[in-house]
């Protein structure tokens, strides 16, 4: 597999596709905020646009921006809500890392701690995860649950879901995922790997808070260019699907949506059902 088809494969670690443009100018006529904060020692970038309590406060899929992975949804959630984000290294306007840095998700976490804490960010938070983002939100919200009064999880892996593929693939099958996460590791210091033992040891989420979990309905066909067996692919699809109900266990106020006309792009193959679950989450705080 080159590289080009390791940038083009679109799966729960990684999204392509035709990414939407990201948010210049909103239809609602308003005006993005744009700024940048330092975090050991780099530049990360950060964009709000919108008023109204609570902030939502976004984290992307790996392998996009935010402004890529959100753009479908961003305008419409700010005509009610303030709505942030930053982007992580190699992203958007952020600086890259530094060569062999390698960043988990407890790191992200740190970086969306920092982000959280300027002067102009406010709670009470509402925190958005796509795919990993929703690790990375999950994560932080049980470090630090006085600042989180809901989560919203958009197709976000259960935390099995990546060994569990290395125990049931074959060996030749799970080499060709291997290779998406060593792609990561050496073009992005991104380490999804480590990140599920993290997620692991991480504080279960207060048992009250509202969670809302959206989970695609379809088989993710964009994973086809890694050219798994049909088994491989089968794998890849069946245990995510037969993981998901458990994400509706992580605490007592979580409910869940499926998806039912989306692969993994649900924000923007399904970007009406994304943005009314979310009001209908912010309207049960």
């Amino acid at each position: 597999m080159n590289g080009h088809q390791l940038i083009g494969i679109l799966g729960l670690l990684m999204t392509s596709g035709n990414a939407v443009a990201e948010i210049e100018a909103p239809p609602s006529g308003l005006s993005v905020d744009r700024g940048s904060f330092e975090f050991e020692g780099r530049s990360l970038a950060w964009f709000c646009i919108g008023q109204g309590e609570p902030t939502l406060i976004l984290e992307a899929p790996s392998g996009l921006s935010n402004e890529e992975a959100y753009g479908a949804v961003v305008p419409a959630l700010a005509e009610q809500n303030r709505v942030c984000a930053y982007e992580r290294a190699h992203y958007g306007d952020s600086d890259p890392l530094p060569p062999g840095q390698i960043q988990s998700v407890r790191d992200y976490a740190l970086e969306l701690q920092a982000f959280l804490g300027l002067e102009s960010m406010r709670e009470p938070f509402v925190l958005v995860g796509y795919s990993y983002g929703g690790w990375v939100s999950r994560y932080f919200t049980a470090s630090h649950p006085e600042s989180v009064a809901g989560l919203v999880l958009i197709d976000s892996p259960h935390v099995d879901w990546i060994r569990g593929m290395r125990e049931q693939m074959s060996a030749e099958d799970w080499a060709k995922m291997q290779e998406i996460l060593d792609w990561f590791l050496s073009h992005r210091g991104h380490d999804p790997w480590s990140s599920q033992f993290e997620m692991e040891q991480a504080a279960p989420l207060p048992s009250q808070l509202p969670v809302l979990v959206i989970t695609r309905g379809l088989d993710h066909q964009g994973i086809r260019p890694a050219e798994l067996s049909e088994q491989g692919f089968r794998i890849y699809n069946d245990l995510h699907f037969e993981l998901a109900p458990e994400l509706l266990e992580l605490t007592a106020a979580t409910r869940g949506i499926i998806a039912e006309q989306s692969q993994h792009l649900i924000p923007e193959s399904e970007p009406v059902l994304v943005i009314e679950a979310i009001r209908g989450l912010l309207a049960r705080l």
